[in-house]
């Protein structure tokens, strides 16, 4: 794999860094007070932000990976699984404190790092937020629900929140022209194709994903076509995906020609995933028995840094298929 490939986002982002040190280093008296501005966030609250947050505390994964390819370090962040960090940044991010337990937030712990913004996930109960709101600012960002296929909005949104809009047209400028150049170097293995997602998240279960889902952002423009029967098994489901029986695993995915999996950053599946693999029910499956089952990273998207990783398995397995 290339690690040009992977690192394109955060490349982009952690390049920032230095720069900021250097200007909070520059001299001048502090303000008594730091200036703000005004946004809306993902459940329509005008919330007061600095114009400049620099002390960010991120209580997800899905708002710590936009804030790293946006430019910042945050000072305090939610639990994280390993392997989702990128190897050459692992050290530096596992530095930052840990202030959840699962998603619930240390509300002390959050507090002694005194934090100029928090950005939470749109799970929280209002007294959860008014507690947060008692630290610092607080900007609901969208996590779950309909919107939750929108990784790019996502990202949006906290750059919204930490005034860098300007950086997310460039992101999404490079992705959409790696999606294409991938598409038009490829068109002759992928026209035809059809994909399907899976995961394991639990004993005797996997998980199906439809094409509206995160997945299917990055893997549709590619030119692919999506496993009907997988979008089938996940209609009528408030969000496009769902748990499904070990069982189902031939009528959920059995049409695919090409199945990705679900896997951390260093393209290894977990432990569910892994006996899921040594079932015959997965042996069986056209995609796997002619040798077309791959590990594509996350399917839970946080933001670019996971899409061009993603990318970087897709193109391997293109590779593999021509």
């Amino acid at each position: 794999m290339k690690a040009s490939h992977m690192r394109t986002a955060l490349g982009t982002g952690l390049a920032l860094l230095a720069l900021t040190a250097a200007a909070a280093c520059g001299g001048g008296a502090a303000e008594p007070e730091a200036e703000t501005r005004t946004v809306t966030d993902a459940t329509g609250t005008e919330v007061a932000v600095p114009v400049d947050p620099q002390r960010v505390v991120t209580l997800h994964y899905a708002a710590t990976q936009p804030v790293l390819d946006l430019g910042l370090m945050p000072v305090g962040q939610g639990t994280f699984e390993d392997g989702i960090i990128p190897e050459d940044i692992e050290a530096e991010v596992e530095a930052v404190p840990v202030v959840t337990d699962a998603v619930e937030p240390r509300l002390e712990e959050i507090a002694e790092l005194d934090p100029d913004l928090i950005l939470a996930p749109n799970v929280y109960e209002d007294d959860v937020l008014e507690q947060l709101r008692t630290i610092t600012s607080v900007y609901t960002f969208t996590l779950r629900g309909g919107d939750r296929a929108e990784w790019m909005q996502r990202t949006e949104e906290i750059a919204d929140a930490l005034n860098r809009t300007g950086m997310v047209a460039e992101l999404d400028e490079a992705f959409a022209a790696r999606q294409s150049a991938i598409a038009e170097e490829y068109a002759d293995v992928i026209a035809g194709r059809s994909v399907a997602v899976i995961g394991a998240y639990e004993e005797n279960n996997f998980y199906a994903w439809g094409q509206d889902n995160m997945t299917g952002t990055v893997l549709l423009p590619l030119g692919f076509t999506w496993s009907a029967q997988e979008n089938a098994i996940v209609e009528g489901q408030d969000e496009p995906e769902a748990t499904v029986s070990n069982e189902k695993l031939a009528t959920a995915v059995g049409d695919a020609d090409v199945l990705f999996i679900d896997s951390d950053l260093r393209g290894e599946v977990n432990a569910f995933m892994a006996a899921l693999q040594e079932t015959p029910l997965y042996r069986e499956l056209p995609a796997v028995r002619a040798g077309h089952a791959y590990p594509a990273g996350k399917n839970t998207i946080a933001g670019y840094t996971d899409a061009h990783y993603t990318l970087d398995m897709v193109e391997l397995a293109l590779q593999d298929m021509r």
